[in-house]
């Protein structure tokens, strides 16, 4: 008799139990996807302060080299001409302007995620570039 009474009780609470377990998993396959699509974002983030670290590197080239080739003129006691200065400069400035679209696209991705600023800082430059 009480075989029959839990049996019942079984068969009553089995498609509900049934439909709670669904509507978990689909609120959990939900947020792994919500989180999968969070990752490639800050994936995006780091990747790009990476590109930014090694710009940001080639523009302290350019400029060391635009120094020293100031330095040896000024050994050999003759100015650079324009035009031996404008390709550094020009350099540097592309440099400086892909830099700048970098930063442009880390702020618009913040903007998108409603990211802080103190959030976007802690996001460390990818290791992978």
């Amino acid at each position: 008799m009480a075989e029959d009474r839990w049996k019942k009780i079984w068969e009553d609470l089995k498609p509900q139990i049934g439909s709670f377990a669904k509507k978990a998993g689909d609120a959990i396959t939900d947020l792994a996807k919500t989180l999968g699509k969070e990752s490639v974002k800050l994936a995006k983030i780091a990747g790009l302060k990476a590109e930014i670290l090694s710009l940001e590197g080639d523009k302290r080239e350019y400029l060391r080299r635009l120094g020293e080739e100031i330095y040896k003129g000024y050994k050999e006691g003759r100015d650079l001409t324009k035009e031996e200065i404008q390709k550094f400069i020009e350099e540097i400035e592309k440099i400086e302007k892909s830099i700048d679209e970098k930063q442009e696209e880390i702020k618009k991705i913040a903007e998108e995620e409603k990211l802080e600023p103190e959030d976007v800082e802690k996001i460390p430059p990818s290791q992978d570039e």
